[in-house]
């Protein structure tokens, strides 16, 4: 892995956002944000603490490794029986634009689910291997356990844990895969069994970026192209198609972008489609990590002296307000809105060059 921060011009910001996320979790034992524009779930807190640990890599500051291990606390009380882990929709803040009902909230509490469960089992493992601490190798053997009965050996993935009505709530589950990848491919250090699972669901990964299309959702589909370039390098099949679509469809000519507000993206609605008349930071940092990981890892100065990244950099960066950074901006009122978890967590993933 290329270990190269993206922008340590904007190293501040990410420090500044890492400490009060730090200061959260040691206060309050999770995160309770004050205005989020989704509901916050169980795969917030383990990507914020994965996030915080990149900081502790970069830095070597001790605050942040106090952070992860408020975090990691959190997690542990929340681990199921079974030793997998429940998304808890709305558990810690309920949305302003998606919001949880009663319902929703008590259904996802219950059943323990694929994404919440690989990203905890990714940050227990990150954590061990970057420290040396095992203390909570139990709890890794326990959730691995768990996640070894989904495996589907057809299917070349793990098979969902949710079912009916819940599973129901997630728009693409295969659009989720790639949190099983990371987690599987951070295990193997840790569990030389975890390797099998690697390869498959990498082809797995890349079958699901050749679906993709020009109505899906940014973020994920930049972190699908991202995590290939990382994974390939200067293959054949990034020079060719994944470049296609970083051209094309997925940044320069998406279907998100703003045309009265350079470098902010839209959202898709569930209901409504593509929706233009907010700009969201999750899905401008996704077009940023597609575009900083291929001159990262493919061709240096490609895309990031472009005015497309410099208009995105700017945006993104026109959301950050002392150690916080702002989900959206309703452009009818012109209001910034929302401090959910990822409009904390993706910055600093963007700014170190990791996610």
């Amino acid at each position: 892995m290329n270990k190269a921060i993206t922008h340590p011009e904007l190293l501040h910001c990410a420090e500044a956002v890492g400490v009060r996320m730090t200061h959260e979790y040691i206060s309050r034992g999770d995160y309770f944000p004050s205005e989020a524009w989704g509901c916050e779930g169980q795969i917030y807190p383990s990507l914020t603490g994965i996030a915080l640990l990149r900081l502790y890599e970069v830095t070597r500051k001790n605050i942040y490794l106090e952070g992860v291990n408020s975090l990691i606390n959190s997690n542990v009380r929340k681990q199921k029986e079974s030793g997998g882990w429940a998304l808890s929709l709305g558990s810690t803040g309920n949305g302003i634009k998606f919001e949880a009902t009663p319902e929703i909230i008590k259904l996802t509490d219950e059943v323990e689910d694929l994404p919440p469960t690989v990203t905890a089992l990714r940050l227990l493992s990150e954590y061990q291997q970057v420290t040396g601490d095992s203390r909570y190798y139990h709890v890794l053997v326990k959730g691995f356990d768990y996640l070894k009965g989904f495996w589907n050996e057809a299917n070349g993935a793990f098979d969902e844990m949710l079912t009916g009505e819940a599973l129901g709530l997630r728009a693409s589950p295969r659009d989720y895969h790639i949190y099983a990848f990371q987690c599987v491919d951070s295990l193997k250090a840790i569990f030389p069994e975890a390797k099998k699972f690697v390869k498959p669901l990498y082809r797995a990964i890349k079958s699901n970026f050749e679906l993709m299309t020009g109505d899906t959702y940014p973020l994920l589909y930049a972190m699908h192209a991202s995590l290939i370039m990382q994974y390939e390098g200067n293959s054949e099949y990034v020079s060719s198609d994944v470049i296609k679509k970083i051209e094309g469809e997925l940044v320069f000519d998406s279907r998100f972008l703003i045309p009265s507000t350079p470098g902010a993206l839209g959202h898709r609605d569930g209901l409504r489609g593509i929706c233009l008349d907010e700009g969201h930071l999750r899905n401008s940092i996704g077009a940023a990590l597609a575009l900083s990981f291929y001159d990262k890892y493919i061709e240096p100065d490609k895309f990031t002296t472009t005015s497309m990244y410099l208009e995105i950099t700017s945006w993104i960066q026109s959301m950050y307000e002392e150690g916080k950074y702002f989900e959206f901006i309703d452009f009818e009122s012109g209001e910034k809105r929302g401090v959910g978890s990822p409009g904390q967590f993706l910055p600093i993933f963007w700014i170190l060059g990791s996610f």
